[in-house]
């Protein structure tokens, strides 16, 4: 859906930038009516202090949460070694406790697994959706400044091809750095 939305703005800027008049059967195009430029906000967003240090907070927190999954799973790799070591000599009542526990765990394993993704996706939403959103001002006002028709998304594959020279994301950085960005 965006993608429409984004290549319809685009064809009404490139027919809004059309030739203005027709000379010896030719078209004749008025430079400069139409400045198209892009920015990645992958990498405006990685690239300003905020963002580094939203995405430092959040490896931290991924390498707690990690250390707690990975010591349940070696626990239940030692609980499924020593069921499989003594299924043969141990009595049939108390092997099926072994594996019911084993199987409890596991489950509880992976609905650990699945919660932690979800709150680190959550938490990494709530950690760039301000600097996002300020980054999107930023944009704008870069727009208006230098006289933009159309700021494309370049993370999102709308932009397939462009010259170097019309990427603002490097100004979209320095000028959250400055300060705009606080």
């Amino acid at each position: 859906m965006m993608r429409r939305v984004i290549f319809l703005a685009l064809i009404i800027v490139l027919l809004y930038g059309l030739p203005s008049y027709a000379k010896e059967g030719k078209a004749v195009f008025v430079q400069g009516s139409v400045k198209i430029g892009y920015v990645d906000f992958n990498r405006a967003l990685n690239g300003v202090k905020d963002g580094r240090v939203a995405k430092k907070r959040l490896k931290d927190e991924f390498k707690e949460k990690q250390q707690k999954l990975d010591k349940m799973q070696k626990d239940l790799a030692a609980l499924k070694n020593d069921i499989d070591q003594k299924r043969l000599l141990v009595s049939d009542p108390s092997m099926k406790k072994k594996e019911e526990e084993y199987r409890t765990g596991f489950f509880e394993l992976q609905q650990m697994l699945s919660a932690f993704q979800r709150e680190m996706e959550n938490r990494e939403a709530t950690l760039t959706r301000q600097i996002l959103k300020k980054l999107r001002g930023i944009v704008d006002s870069i727009g208006k400044q230098d006289g933009y028709s159309l700021i494309l998304e370049k993370s999102q594959d709308v932009v397939l091809y462009a010259p170097r020279g019309d990427d603002i994301t490097d100004k979209v950085i320095s000028t959250y750095d400055r300060g705009k960005g606080r």
